[in-house]
């Protein structure tokens, strides 16, 4: 086990964007590597030093992240350097990659508007909602009106069909959230946010888990259409079809 001193050094090399763990146990070194990668922000960067090969930990921890971090590592044998960064930073290699990267985005944004909505701070929580009601909508009709026809799952009965299903649940639960920030009721703002912050984790486990997976099997069987429809996705996401969006999705 580390000492007192041992530990106070890691986290002050924690500070500095480097991460000591050579000599540590996973059970210490994971959760300290975690912490880190968890804070990470765009245009950071973690650089771990370990004895061991960290491919297992590192795999663990992205999972923990849902893939929110990107990591790379070299060694020379004895010691293993790992550069850790953001997600984001990163080119998607398909459109589930890119899905599964919005709904960690979409999560954050309404993380800060639970946040805010619990310390009364409700015109803050106003203008964080807005940003993830405008990617809320581009995502849902990204799935519902461009991905699901083209790549599949079960539009009456299957993985699919429970998606539409789920999204017409949060999009009502969404709008409530809206109708609330517009009437300033901030004291039945947090529990209504709870509710919709519980549907939103249900429901994108369930899609990464159910739907995603086919999706990707479908989507890795025609290289071109894959590449055509990871183009207009990022396109979709950025805002290219509003129209289309805000005619399926009224704000």
């Amino acid at each position: 086990m580390p000492t007192i001193s041992d530990a106070t050094s890691s986290h002050r090399d924690l500070a500095q964007n480097v991460i000591d763990i050579r000599g540590q146990p996973g059970a210490i070194a994971q959760p300290w590597v975690f912490a880190a990668a968890k804070r990470l922000g765009i245009g950071q960067r973690i650089q771990i030093l370990t004895d061991t090969d960290p491919s297992a930990m590192m795999r663990a921890v992205a999972f923990q992240l849902r893939n929110a971090i990107s990591w790379r590592h070299e060694t020379d044998g004895g010691l293993w350097r790992v550069e850790v960064r953001p997600r984001a930073e990163t080119e998607a290699r398909d459109v589930v990659d890119l899905l599964t990267w919005d709904h960690f985005r979409l999560d954050r944004r309404f993380s800060d508007v639970l946040t805010a909505a619990n310390e009364n701070r409700g015109a803050e929580a106003a203008v964080i909602f807005s940003d993830y009601w405008v990617g809320l909508r581009r995502h849902a009709y990204l799935e519902n009106h461009i991905l699901g026809p083209a790549l599949g799952g079960g539009v009456d009965h299957g993985p699919l069909a429970d998606m539409l299903f789920e999204h017409d649940s949060i999009i009502v639960q969404s709008r409530l959230v809206e109708e609330t920030l517009a009437e300033q009721d901030y004291g039945m703002l947090p529990a209504i946010c709870a509710m919709l912050s519980g549907a939103l984790a249900k429901h994108e486990n369930r899609e990464e888990n159910a739907l995603f997976p086919i999706w990707q099997a479908s989507d890795n069987r025609d290289r071109g259409r894959a590449t055509e429809l990871l183009a207009q996705a990022k396109e979709v996401l950025a805002g290219a079809e509003d129209p289309q969006v805000d005619t399926m999705f009224p704000g």
